[in-house]
Parts: C-alpha cells; sequence; structure tokens
C-alpha cells in the first residue's frame, strides 16, 4: 500500500488547471487490494490471540478473589498479566467486537462496489504496452 501510494505521488502531474493531482492508476489499485486484504489482518491478529480473545477478564476480576490466579496464569513471557489482557482487549475490540466486525465490513465497501471498483481498473488500466509486448513475442515464435 505505501509503495503504491509513493507511486501515485513521485508520478504526480499538473491538471490543466495548474493543480497537482497524483497518479490515479497506483491509487485504484490500492483501492482494489485493500478491501481484500483488510478482512486478512483481522484473521491473522484473531489466529495469533487464538482463544486469548475468547476468555478476557475484566479489571474488577483483577481486584477479586481470584487475582492471584489470574496473575499467575495471564502473564505473558514479558508481559504481566494486566498489561498482556490490555493488549488482548485491544485486539478483542478491532477483532471480534461489535465495533470490530463492523469496521471490517466497512472497509470492504469503503471505496464503493469492489466488481466495478475492479472493472473500473481494467477499463483504464493502460494495457497497450503489455499486448503488445506479447504479441511481439508471438511474432516472433511462430507455432
Amino acid at each position: 500500500m505505501k509503495a503504491l501510494l509513493e507511486k501515485s505521488e513521485k508520478e504526480a502531474q499538473l491538471d490543466e488547471w495548474g493543480t497537482m493531482r497524483p497518479s490515479l492508476i497506483p491509487l485504484q489499485v490500492a483501492s482494489n487490494i485493500f478491501p481484500k486484504i483488510y478482512p486478512r489482518f483481522i484473521e491473522i491478529i484473531q489466529i495469533i490471540g487464538a482463544s486469548g480473545l475468547v476468555t478476557l477478564p475484566t479489571e474488577k476480576d483483577f481486584e477479586s478473589d481470584i487475582r492471584d490466579v489470574l496473575y499467575q496464569y495471564l502473564q505473558g513471557a514479558n508481559k504481566h498479566a494486566i498489561d498482556r489482557v490490555k493488549l488482548f482487549r485491544l485486539a478483542w475490540d478491532l477483532t471480534m467486537s461489535s465495533f470490530g466486525t463492523r469496521q471490517t465490513q466497512y472497509e470492504r465497501y469503503f471505496f464503493g462496489d469492489p466488481i466495478r471498483l475492479s472493472s473500473i481498473l481494467y477499463k483504464t488500466f493502460p494495457k497497450e504496452n503489455y499486448v503488445n509486448q506479447v504479441q511481439n513475442f508471438l511474432d516472433l515464435h511462430p507455432s
């Protein structure tokens, strides 16, 4: 995504009104890719979090009679139990809460209908040079 942004900036040109405009093709590619990879990012966090995302204690649990058990069994290799639970709660909010699942759905459709976006990219992408290269190769290597 960063490379596409940098490419659009590097290939920016002045338009007919003297306004610098980024190259559209890299941005169209990004808007086609991001809705597909965002859900995968969420899935990776869920896989890494595993069952640690399912049974998260509350702050009150750390103030209850079971706090010593929580401190012992929820600590990480280099994190105290409370810090680890905070991290897992953040991951849960992002991936499994009503906010997180709505956000995933939002990211899928933020740029518009994915089929229409793919169609626009296909129709506007400058394919001529690539088609010519293939045709030249075929002309040089007859069957």
